[in-house]
């Protein structure tokens, strides 16, 4: 669940990287359509907090480990951005599809925190190494075919594909969980491992020397950027508290939803569902984006996902199991819309790493925000604790659009910082 998967904007190519990327021919893409997919495959991801109460880990436990999860994004995000744009996005990509089965393997042995802990700073790791480089790789690979909402197509299209092979896998692994955990954890190691052998075989889009630079010099660079722009500040930070809140929705969900009386088969089947309409989302994110402003889908999708959690813990369960399922497609559909915004004002020489500047953020926010509400949710209940994350995922939006009133609802011409 990747959530998560799951939305940012700023400089500009120089005039010779523009040269560069029209006179070189298309990249073929199908290795890394491949390698997108296969990363994908994830046979633990609903079941992974039912496993862990099944080893004696208490909700408070899980959500202080889930907070290590996301320490590694708050200390790697903005490096591992770097280390992409300097060494290549293809190796940054590798190390996190290796780190994924590294990470299953430990959380499947640990009988205490102890283990339990790394295993999921490890996994955090692995979505550090990820997050900036595959939309970099994606949108340089592409060239001057990625704008128009080109991107936003291709990337919509790709995330359903990706959402579809999360949801065959999570069902998969639910049903084989019943019989013995050491299946759905065997198969996620070794499709990690497979992952990585694609992405080391891929082809790394060529660069012009000058978008080079030293891993302090691509950091320095990102947050000045980050920090000198008022629209995107307030970008990044909705889109960290957006996805925070979906990502608390669908996580929780599996605890909730087992509180309510569901197998753990039937939770992890209908979780595969939400996915099935995540991808749906996604795939019609270009079509959407064409039909109303950019302004009215981020309130639209705050407004569902936020309101989802507050349906799922007090609504009946039938109209609570629907709210899921819409909260899923706005949250798919609107990635690749905030994806294509941002990628198309952003520099080859800084891409991963300002795209690093989002994730870390988000996982920042998850540190605190995962382990609060685990406890919030045992001390108060379902409720009032998604009741409180949706106050503060309105209130970010109205930050956001205050600080946008006067900007275009389109992305702006980037800024040159060539030289």
């Amino acid at each position: 669940m990747d959530a998560e998967q799951q939305i940012r904007q700023v400089p500009t190519e120089s005039a010779a990287t523009l040269a560069a990327a029209a006179a070189k021919p298309a990249v073929d893409l199908r290795r890394y359509y491949v390698f997108q997919i296969v990363n994908e495959f994830n046979f633990v991801s609903a079941i992974w907090i039912i496993f862990l109460q099944s080893r004696g880990f208490t909700l408070s436990q899980i959500g202080l480990a889930e907070s290590f999860f996301h320490l590694a994004p708050v200390t790697l995000e903005l490096p591992s951005g770097s280390i992409a744009d300097i060494l290549g996005r293809k190796w940054s990509m590798a190390m996190g599809a290796l780190l994924i089965a590294v990470s299953t393997t430990l959380m499947f042995v640990a009988d205490s925190m102890w283990l339990l802990l790394p295993a999921m700073y490890l996994n955090g790791a692995a979505y550090a190494f990820r997050s900036g480089a595959q939309q970099a790789y994606l949108f340089d690979s592409l060239g001057e075919r990625s704008g128009e909402n080109r991107f936003t197509n291709i990337l919509g299209k790709l995330n359903a594909f990706a959402y579809l092979a999360i949801a065959a896998t999570s069902a998969l692994g639910a049903a084989l969980a019943d019989r013995s955990y050491a299946l759905p954890f065997g198969l996620t190691v070794g499709f990690a491992l497979a992952a990585t052998w694609l992405a080391v075989g891929l082809f790394e889009p060529e660069r012009p020397q000058e978008a080079r630079q030293s891993m302090a010099g691509a950091v320095t660079e990102a947050l000045r950027i980050v920090r000198g722009d008022r629209a995107l500040l307030a970008l990044i930070t909705f889109m960290a508290s957006l996805w925070t809140v979906s990502a608390l929705v669908y996580l929780y969900a599996q605890a909730l939803l087992s509180e309510r009386g569901m197998p753990v088969a039937q939770i992890g089947i209908f979780l595969s569902a939400t996915t099935l309409v995540t991808a749906l989302g996604a795939w019609l994110a270009g079509r959407l984006i064409t039909w109303r402003s950019f302004r009215f889908w981020a309130v639209t999708s705050t407004a569902v996902v936020a309101g989802s959690g507050m349906i799922l813990a007090g609504a009946p369960l039938l109209v609570a199991l629907a709210a899921l399922l819409l909260a899923e497609f706005f949250a798919g559909s609107f990635e690749p819309m905030v994806a294509q915004r941002v990628n198309d004002a952003i520099s080859s020489a800084q891409r991963a790493t300002v795209l690093s500047v989002e994730s870390f953020l988000f996982s920042l926010t998850m540190v605190w925000a995962f382990p609060l509400f685990g406890w919030s949710a045992e001390r108060w209940g379902w409720l009032p604790a998604f009741t409180g994350t949706a106050v503060l995922a309105f209130a970010v939006l109205l930050f956001f659009l205050v600080a946008v009133r006067d900007t275009p609802d389109q992305p702006r011409a980037p800024l040159n910082v060539a030289g």
